[in-house]
C-alpha cells in the first residue's frame, strides 16, 4: 500500500472515531451545536468588520478578526442590556400578575371541565363513556409510571445537565475563538488533507458552508421577526406573559414548517385558562402571522435554500426530533440537504468529471465556483498586502566614455 492510500485510511479512521465521539457526547455538545449556528450566522459580519481593520505585518488576520469579534460582542451586550432594562420590569410585572390570577384560572378552568364531563356523560351512551373511562384510567395508570421512571432516572441526569449548563457558560468564548481563528484553523485544516483529496474536500466544504450558512441566517431572522410580531400582538392584546409567548414563538420559529403551529400551543393554553374570551382573536393573530410570514418573509428570506417537499420535510422532522431532540428538529433539513449535494458531487466524480467541472455541474453550479474563485484571489491579496514590500535594486552606474 503506498503513503497515499495510508494517508487515506488513517484519515478515514480518525473521521469514524471523532464521529463516535461526538454521538457518545452529544448532550453535552448541544451549547456548542448552539453556539456553532450563532457563528455561522455572524460569520460574514466577522469577514466584512475584519476587512475594516487595516493590514498590518505585525497583526496579521488573527488579529484583525479578534477587534471585529469583540466589536461585535460590545453591541450585542449593550443590546441585551437595553432590551434587559426596558423588558425585564414589563416581564417581571406580566409574571406578577399572571402569578397572582392562577388560582382563579385554575378553578375557572376547573368549572369548566367539570362542565364539560357533565354534558359528556348526559349526551354520551353508558357503554361508550365506559369503553372510554376504561382508556382514560390506563392513560393516568401509563402516565404515572411514566413520572416515577423519570424520577428515578433524574439523579442520573444531574451530571449531564451540570455539564450542559457550563457548555452554555463557556460558549461565548469558544465562540470568539472559533470566529477569530475560522480562516487559521481551515488552512491548516486544508494542509492536512492527502494532496489527491484537497481539491474536492474544499468543493465540499464549500458546498457545505454555503447551504448551511444561508439556510441558517435565514432561520434566525425569521425567528426574530415572527418573535417580535407575536410579542408586540399579544401585549398590545393585554395578554398575559405576552413577552415569553413571542420568545416561544422565535425560537419555536428555527423549526422549519411546524415551528409556526408548536409556538402558538403554549399562548393558546395560556388564553383559554386565563382570558378564554380572547382565544379567537389571539388564535387569528398567530394565523396572521403564519400567513405573513409564509407569503412575504420565506419567499424573500429563504427561498429556495433546500430545495425539500414539503412531505419530505415533514419526515425528516419526525425522525430528527425522535434521534436528537429540539436540536435534531432544527439541524436535521439543512443536514439533509448538504448530504443531498455531496452524493449529487460524489457520483459526478465517480462518472469521470473534475473537481473542477462536479462543483460547476450541481444545483449550486457556478455561483459557487465563482465564490471559490473569488476566496483564492481574497487570500492571495491578503497574502501580497501583509508581504514586506521588495527592496528596490538600483543599476550599477554605467561609468562614462573617456573623450
Amino acid at each position: 500500500m503506498t503513503a497515499q492510500r495510508w494517508r487515506m485510511v488513517l484519515w478515514a479512521a480518525m473521521l469514524g472515531v471523532v464521529c463516535l465521539l461526538v454521538w457518545q457526547a452529544r448532550a453535552t455538545l448541544l451549547p456548542f451545536a448552539f453556539g456553532a449556528i450563532l457563528a455561522y450566522a455572524l460569520s460574514p459580519l466577522v469577514d466584512r468588520l475584519a476587512a475594516l481593520v487595516p493590514a498590518s505585518t505585525h497583526r496579521g488576520d488573527v488579529y484583525r478578526r479578534g477587534f471585529a469579534v469583540l466589536a461585535i460582542y460590545l453591541v450585542i451586550l449593550a443590546g441585551l442590556v437595553a432590551a434587559g432594562a426596558a423588558l425585564i420590569p414589563v416581564a417581571a410585572d406580566q409574571t406578577s400578575q399572571f402569578v397572582e390570577s392562577l388560582p382563579e384560572s385554575v378553578e375557572a378552568a376547573r368549572l369548566q371541565v367539570a362542565d364539560w364531563l357533565s354534558q359528556y356523560r348526559s349526551r354520551v351512551p353508558a357503554d361508550v363513556q365506559e369503553r372510554v373511562d376504561a382508556v382514560a384510567e390506563e392513560a393516568a395508570v401509563a402516565f404515572a409510571n411514566a413520572s416515577a421512571s423519570l424520577m428515578r432516572n433524574s439523579l442520573d441526569r444531574v451530571t449531564s445537565t451540570i455539564a450542559v449548563v457550563f457548555g452554555f457558560v463557556v460558549v461565548p468564548f469558544w465562540m470568539f475563538y472559533a470566529m477569530r481563528d475560522r480562516h487559521f484553523v481551515r488552512n491548516n485544516f486544508m494542509n492536512a488533507v492527502p494532496d489527491g483529496l484537497r481539491e474536492d474536500v474544499e468543493n465540499l466544504l464549500l458546498i457545505a458552508d454555503r447551504l448551511l450558512g444561508r439556510y441558517i441566517r435565514g432561520q434566525l431572522i425569521l425567528g426574530l421577526v415572527v418573535g417580535t410580531a407575536v410579542g408586540a400582538g399579544l401585549t398590545l392584546m393585554g395578554v398575559q406573559l405576552s413577552l415569553g409567548l413571542g420568545l416561544v414563538a422565535g425560537i419555536t420559529e428555527l423549526i422549519p414548517i411546524l415551528g409556526p403551529w408548536i409556538g402558538a400551543i403554549p399562548g393558546l393554553i395560556i388564553v383559554a385558562g386565563t382570558q378564554p374570551d380572547m382565544i379567537v382573536w389571539v388564535a387569528l393573530l398567530y394565523l396572521a402571522v403564519q400567513q405573513l410570514e409564509n407569503l412575504l418573509l420565506v419567499p424573500r428570506i429563504q427561498g429556495h435554500a433546500v430545495d425539500i417537499h414539503p412531505a419530505m420535510i415533514i419526515l425528516l422532522l419526525a425522525v430528527g426530533g425522535a434521534a436528537f431532540g429540539f436540536l435534531g428538529l432544527v439541524v436535521i433539513v439543512p443536514l439533509t440537504a448538504i448530504l443531498r449535494e455531496l452524493f449529487w458531487y460524489a457520483d459526478r466524480r465517480l462518472r469521470g468529471n473534475t473537481p473542477r467541472q462536479a462543483l460547476a455541474e450541481g444545483k449550486l453550479g457556478r455561483r459557487l465556483q465563482e465564490q471559490l474563485d473569488e476566496e483564492k484571489h481574497r487570500l492571495a491579496a491578503r497574502a501580497a498586502a501583509l508581504s514586506p514590500p521588495p527592496t528596490p535594486t538600483h543599476p550599477a552606474p554605467v561609468p562614462a566614455d573617456d573623450e
